[in-house]
C-alpha cells in the first residue's frame, strides 16, 4: 500500500479523519440563509471522508474513469465539497459552474469540458435540462435538493436523480486512484469576457498547494477563516476551504454573499478573517452604521489598497491585498489541450502571475509579513510589510517580482 501524500486531496481527508476525525472543520451557517430556523449542516473529517467516499463508488458504478470530467453547480453547500473529494478519490476532474449561469453558456461549459454528469441542487435544475439536447455527452444528473423554500421540487424532470440516494446509500471503501500530485484535480473557467470562457487545469499539487496558504496569511492555530464567495472561484478555495481542510481551521461558510450580516455571523461563530474582491468592500462599508460597536476580524480583500473605503472607527484589522490571476499564461491551459504533467506547486504557479503583499492598518503598524523565504513552495521573500494610512497606499518595502 502506498503512503499517502497530504497534497492530494482524497489522502489529506483520510489522513486527517484518521487523526481528528470528529473536529468540525467546515460549518454551513444558516443563521445568514434563514435566520437560523434550520440547523447549520456541519462536517466533520470523518463525515467528508463517509459521504465523498459514497459518492466515488457511485462515480465508479457509472464508469466513471481516471481523467474523466464531471461539473459542480450549486452554491457552497457541503456536498459541493465532497464532490470535490470524490473526484480527487477516483481520479476524476471537475468543473465547478456557477450556478447563476444559463443557456449558451451553460452549454459551453458542459460541452467544452466534455463532461459526463453534473451534480447540481433544484434551483439549477431547470436551466440544466433546458440545455440538455446541445450537450450530447452528459450523460447523468444528481440533484441536490436545496431546501430553499421558493424551489420547485424538480425530480419529476427526466433524467434527474436524487443526489440523497446515493448520499443515503452504505458504500465499501474505494481506494484512491491517484498517485500523482501534477494528476488533474479541477477545470477553472475563466468569465469569457474577451471571447469564448477559458478552462484553466489545476492539478492535486495546486490544490495542495492553496492548503499552505494559511500559513503565508498567518493564520493562527485557532483562526477560524469565513467565506461567502462562491467555491466556483478561486477565491474561496484558496482563502477558507483549503486552508481549513489542510489544517483545520474550522472554517465557516454561508451558501451565498451576505453584505447586510456579514459581521452578524463573523461575531456569532468567532470567524477571525474573510475575503472580499471587487466592489465587495464598498457594499460592505455604505451598510448603515449600527450603534452597536462592530467586531473587525482580520480581512483579506482582494482589490487595490488605494480604492478601499474610508475606515471610520480604530480598528486592530491587518489587510491584505492579494494580487493574482488564476489564468496567469504561464500555466493555464484552454482545454480540451492535454491536460498538464506539472510538479510545481501552487504557490509558485500563484507568485507567477503576481505579487503578493501585506498590508497593515497604522493601528497595527509594527506588525511585520513575516513571510520569510520559502522555497518549498517557491514564493519570493518579502522583508517588508506595505501599510495602509486610512485608504492611502504607501508601499515601504516590496520584494522581488512585486508590483504596486
Amino acid at each position: 500500500m502506498r503512503e499517502r501524500n497530504p497534497f492530494i486531496l482524497a489522502d489529506l481527508i483520510r489522513i486527517r479523519a484518521d487523526e481528528k476525525p470528529d473536529l468540525d472543520v467546515l460549518t454551513f451557517e444558516h443563521m445568514s440563509l434563514d435566520g437560523g430556523a434550520t440547523p447549520d449542516e456541519v462536517r466533520t473529517y470523518a463525515d467528508l471522508q463517509i459521504r465523498a467516499n459514497r459518492i466515488a463508488a457511485e462515480l465508479i458504478a457509472r464508469a466513471m474513469a481516471p481523467g474523466d470530467r464531471f461539473a459542480i453547480m450549486m452554491r457552497n453547500h457541503p456536498e459541493f465539497v465532497e464532490a470535490m473529494i470524490a473526484a480527487s478519490i477516483t481520479g476524476c476532474v471537475f468543473v465547478p459552474i456557477d450556478p447563476r449561469t444559463r443557456g449558451e453558456k451553460l452549454a459551453f461549459l458542459l460541452s467544452n469540458s466534455e463532461s459526463r454528469g453534473i451534480f447540481c441542487a433544484d434551483y439549477c435544475a431547470q436551466e440544466i435540462v433546458a440545455i440538455r439536447d446541445s450537450c450530447p455527452k452528459l450523460e447523468w444528473i444528481l440533484c441536490l435538493e436545496s431546501g430553499e423554500s421558493e424551489v420547485p421540487t424538480p425530480m419529476d424532470l427526466p433524467d434527474l436523480l436524487p443526489l440523497a440516494e446515493v448520499l443515503d446509500r452504505d458504500a465499501e471503501s474505494v481506494d484512491s486512484r491517484v498517485d500523482d500530485v501534477s494528476a488533474p484535480l479541477q477545470i477553472i473557467y475563466t468569465s469569457g469576457t474577451t471571447g469564448d470562457p477559458k478552462g484553466i487545469v489545476g492539478d492535486h499539487m495546486r490544490m495542495g498547494g492553496t492548503g499552505m496558504l494559511g500559513g503565508i496569511f498567518g493564520y493562527q492555530e485557532d483562526e477560524r477563516p469565513y467565506t461567502g464567495l462562491s467555491f466556483t472561484h478561486n477565491n474561496a478555495q484558496a482563502t477558507a476551504l483549503a486552508p481549513a481542510l489542510m489544517s483545520g481551521y474550522r472554517a465557516v461558510l454561508s451558501r451565498r454573499f451576505t453584505k447586510s450580516k456579514l459581521w452578524d455571523v463573523c461575531r456569532r461563530y468567532g470567524c477571525t478573517s474573510f475575503s472580499l474582491v471587487g466592489g465587495m468592500a464598498t457594499a460592505i462599508y455604505s451598510e448603515p452604521r449600527r450603534e452597536k460597536k462592530m467586531w473587525s476580524p482580520p480581512s483579506s480583500l482582494g482589490i487595490p489598497a488605494s480604492s478601499m473605503p474610508r475606515i471610520s472607527s480604530p480598528t486592530a484589522a491587518r489587510v491584505w491585498n492579494r494580487i493574482s490571476s488564476p489564468d496567469s499564461s504561464r500555466w493555464s491551459k484552454k482545454f480540451p489541450r492535454p491536460l498538464p504533467r506539472n510538479p510545481r506547486s501552487a504557490c509558485s504557479r500563484i507568485a507567477s502571475s503576481g505579487a503578493w503583499i501585506r498590508f497593515t492598518l497604522e493601528a497595527d503598524a509594527g506588525y511585520r509579513s513575516g513571510l520569510g523565504d520559502q522555497p518549498e513552495f517557491g514564493m519570493p521573500s518579502y522583508e517588508d510589510a506595505a501599510h495602509v494610512s486610512w485608504g492611502e497606499l504607501a508601499v515601504e518595502g516590496k520584494g522581488a517580482g512585486a508590483r504596486q
